[in-house]
């Protein structure tokens, strides 16, 4: 198995073989014609040859600063933070073939190797494989330029991730199903502990449809329900559950901690992973509502001396989303589109941006069964409400203003003076101030 640093290296010598054979190809001489290529900005930095169908490569990533401002007094976690630092190459080889690769510096949450994928298009249909998104969750799938919140909600922690395998999706009828079907490892990116017991691939499969795109009511042509659904047989190394409010989510904090060395001890034995979940989505103008409901569920853990026991865990969220200033919120195969402003920040001619608010219930419920609840690094249950302000300067750069308030049905340990005395929280009450620069 190749190292981390080793998979770095590899991943920036494919980057520049990748950059000079483009630029090789553009520039080539061939039998009768000098190749020309055209470069320009749409929606990321691309290079495109001349020919029709032929090679472009697209530059695009992604860098989040944020600061945090936690109310509760017992916690040190006030601070700047560098959320998200990203690059990522996108292309086409023909109008037959297309390739993703993504990288993540910070470091904190990946083993720095995102997407790294290759895909074969046949016409309103297309098989990748490599490694990427799961096809599960709306907002999973939805980029994080069309988040409009500091953080997704707690539900994405129970979900799908990135992982290493194959996936078929489109879209029939004029756009009104979309679908995404897929096998994969199970047991998540190629940093990811696989396990030694026998697991079998994960099936996973997304699908949406828009029942009513095709009328002449506006108000409800965008409406949309989907239902999403993943499972696998696991390896008890791969019981590796970890919850996150939105003040935790870079932190090694969690809410709810369920691993592979249980508070019963190490786990002999697994059963399956099946996930589950159910989305809904409306847009009309200005204003954008989105809900989804979450289950997972591994059954027959077995930890010494005990029976096997299913763990359960299920989350929802509701979310609406309104623009101040008049621009439409756009639902695209499947998932929101970022929000573009319709006049861009140039204080001289009086223009700011666009500027959109959103308000977020979203709730998480864990299995009372897998807590210790000695250690306090689990909770039953936790709310939390959330209000975001997005000013979006440019398509490619916006501050969001995030205040989220959590209460805990049980205390969490956040630390251990040097005393010895430890302090703990009922409630997480955090602002989060973001710039944001993603293209």
């Amino acid at each position: 198995m190749f190292s981390l640093y080793h998979r770095q290296q590899i991943v920036k010598k494919l980057s520049l073989v990748l950059v000079f054979s483009l630029i090789f190809l553009c520039t080539a001489e061939y039998a009768f014609a000098e190749r020309i290529c055209f470069a320009g900005y749409n929606g990321g930095f691309y290079i495109r040859s001349e020919e029709e169908g032929g090679m472009s490569l697209h530059l695009g990533g992604a860098f989040q600063t944020d600061y945090r401002s936690y109310k509760e007094s017992r916690r040190a976690d006030n601070g700047f933070d560098i959320r998200r630092a990203r690059l990522l190459f996108r292309g086409d080889l023909t109008r037959f073939f297309r390739f993703g690769l993504q990288y993540e510096f910070q470091g904190n949450e990946t083993d720095n190797l995102v997407d790294a994928y290759g895909e074969a298009v046949f016409g309103m249909h297309a098989i990748r494989f490599g490694q990427f998104k799961e096809p599960f969750s709306l907002q999973w799938q939805t980029r994080d330029k069309g988040i409009f919140f500091a953080e997704r909600s707690m539900g994405y922690y129970i979900g799908s991730t990135r992982d290493i395998g194959l996936m078929l999706h489109g879209s029939f009828l004029q756009d009104i199903i979309h679908y995404g079907i897929g096998l994969f490892n199970g047991d998540g990116d190629d940093g990811s502990s696989s396990g030694q017991d026998q697991d079998s691939p994960e099936s996973a499969g997304r699908f949406v449809i828009s029942p009513f795109q095709t009328l002449p009511i506006k108000s409800i042509q965008s409406f949309q329900v989907g239902v999403s659904a993943a499972y696998a047989k696991v390896d008890p190394l791969n019981i590796d559950l970890s919850i996150k409010t939105s003040g935790m989510a870079a932190s090694d904090r969690s809410i709810y901690v369920l691993g592979h060395n249980t508070k019963f001890g190490v786990l002999q034995e697994t059963g399956n992973r099946e996930r589950i979940n159910y989305e809904m989505a409306w847009i009309y103008r200005f204003v954008a509502l989105q809900s989804e409901y979450f289950q997972l569920k591994y059954s027959d853990l077995k930890a010494v001396g005990f029976p096997p026991t299913d763990a359960n865990f299920s989350s929802w969220y509701f979310s609406a989303l309104l623009c101040l200033t008049g621009e439409e919120f756009i639902l695209s195969k499947g998932v929101l589109n970022p929000l573009y402003p319709n006049r861009f920040f140039n204080p001289e001619d009086g223009s700011w941006g666009a500027f959109c608010i959103g308000a977020r219930l979203d709730q998480f419920s864990g299995d009372e069964e897998w807590i210790n609840y000695s250690s306090y690094v689990s909770v039953r249950k936790a709310d939390a409400f959330s209000i975001a302000v997005n000013w979006i300067l440019f398509p490619m750069q916006r501050f969001i203003l995030d205040f989220t308030h959590t209460d805990f049905s049980d205390p969490i340990r956040v630390r251990v003076r040097p005393d010895g005395a430890v302090d703990y929280v009922n409630e997480e009450n955090v602002v989060t101030v973001r710039f944001s620069m993603d293209f």
